[in-house]
């Protein structure tokens, strides 16, 4: 089959398509043929070199989207031509093989590129609001609020009753309305701006972007305890670390049933070819995104 691989840190250039053996599904496991793969910043910063750095030469990828067309001897729960989306470690390529745990039914109505963000994207941010249990009466920050997993966290922290404000480009204020945010440009003076719109405080912080957004809550106030961040500046600030773990598969089926039935948003910010693998990721790297970034099969 043909596999995303890079065997040198760099920038997305260093990926390339390669020919390599197909997997082989444990004997509990399944062969999944990809139909769509969801892109994720942490993708970049390993790529490039950072912590965890993945032994070269290395795949990518993280959350798919595809069906069965295979089987190991002990499987059970899935059948040959299933529609499912799933996550993994390095799983962009034509097949990935994967443990049934790490498999979800994909409802029949639900886009291959929806699913394909599911597994870490939304599901990172629905753990992350509920890990703070905000409700009414909070002040909830999102940074990057209209990008892939931001978009998300969002729409969940809305529904649980708090007052959400969310830091995004220009371009994107307008999207942020439609999901109930309260939209705030980024950069210089944020501090300032977060004083002036939320007087009172702000009680949760949802950070999707770094330093920038952490200082700022530090500076006014708020407890380490209260700031999630997917970022990789936990240890730095000694705030709460929020990322994909596994696949929770009541949850994960609970989120695909509901974008399917359109109570909860999807956005595509952009698709690309699984050829066009290297342009992908360098729109994912150029920033201001509203939604995913996904591969297609």
């Amino acid at each position: 089959m043909i596999a995303a691989r890079y065997a040198r840190y760099g920038g997305p250039e260093v990926l390339e398509l390669v020919e390599v053996p197909d997997p082989v599904p444990g004997p509990d496991g399944y062969l999944v043929e990809l139909r769509a793969a969801g892109l994720n910043p942490a993708d970049t910063k390993v790529r490039r070199g950072a912590t965890p750095v993945a032994p070269l030469p290395s795949g990518i990828g993280r959350e798919f989207s595809g069906v069965i067309v295979g089987a190991g001897a002990d499987a059970s729960g899935f059948e040959i031509g299933d529609e499912v989306f799933g996550t993994g470690e390095w799983v962009i390529g034509e097949r990935v093989a994967a443990p049934a745990a790490l498999l979800a039914a994909k409802p029949a109505g639900l886009p291959w590129t929806w699913a394909a963000a599911i597994p870490v994207a939304v599901q990172t941010a629905a753990v992350a609001v509920s890990s703070q249990d905000p409700g009414p009466g909070d002040t909830v920050l999102v940074s990057a609020a209209a990008g892939g997993v931001g978009f998300f966290a969002s729409q969940f922290a809305v529904r649980t009753g708090a007052r959400v404000i969310g830091t995004a480009s220009e371009r994107n204020h307008g999207l942020l309305r439609e999901l109930g945010v309260e939209p705030l440009v980024y950069g210089d003076g944020l501090v300032d701006r977060l004083r002036a719109l939320a007087p009172d405080g702000i009680d949760v912080v949802l950070d999707h972007q770094g330093p920038e957004t952490i200082e700022a809550a530090l500076e006014l106030g708020v407890p380490r305890e209260r700031i999630n961040t997917i970022s990789g500046y936990d240890t730095r600030y000694a705030v709460r670390y929020v990322g994909r773990k596994g696949l929770d598969r009541e949850l994960v089926t609970r989120i695909a049933s509901e974008l399917e039935g359109g109570a909860l948003r999807m956005r595509i910010e952009a698709e690309f070819p699984f050829a066009s693998i290297v342009d992908a990721y360098r729109r994912l790297e150029s920033g201001h995104l509203a939604g995913k970034v996904v591969l297609t099969f």
